[in-house]
């Protein structure tokens, strides 16, 4: 008979595991935080270190931060500032950044090469301020305004740096 009356709690134990009861504090809160006003006042941040212009001129970014030196971060930031072009990481390998534009249509045909090259520029200039990047490869389909590379900040030394 004890053997029995142990079977039949163990066994209502698992019944009740297996449906267990809502609670008042496990009921999903569905209101939003209250927005703190101090964050509602400051811009988003911009995610790049450099920004270049059809002036030959450079700018660094006023919010920049060391947390910005990373690679996806980066990435992000350039793929916000150009919208319409993609850039992904494929590697790093010893001293270059290899990277990929899959769908490059907008950059190589419809950006003009001004355009072309103000974005190998942006991407060059940001991704080679990461620590061990000397040279950044951009793989696309090649078009009328931009081509496959591999490029390094020496490239665009003609940018200079404006406040």
């Amino acid at each position: 008979m004890k053997n029995i009356s142990v079977f039949f709690l163990l066994l209502l134990a698992i019944v009740a595991c297996n449906n267990p009861q809502e609670t008042p504090s496990a009921k999903e809160d569905n209101t939003l935080p209250a927005a703190d006003s101090n964050l509602a006042l400051q811009p988003e941040i911009e995610l790049y270190i450099w920004k270049v212009n059809a002036e030959n001129c450079r700018q660094k970014n006023p919010a920049y931060t060391p947390a910005l030196l990373q690679v996806d971060t980066l990435i992000k930031g350039i793929n916000q500032m150009h919208e319409g072009v993609l850039l992904q990481k494929i590697k790093q390998g010893h001293d270059t950044l290899y990277t990929v534009i899959p769908h490059s249509g907008h950059l190589t045909e419809e950006m003009g090469s001004t355009g072309a090259e103000l974005y190998v520029a942006d991407v060059v200039l940001n991704l080679t301020e990461l620590p061990g990047v000397k040279y950044v490869h951009i793989q696309m389909e090649e078009g009328s305004h931009a081509q496959t590379g591999t490029w390094q900040k020496e490239d665009f030394a003609h940018y200079k740096i404006v406040e």
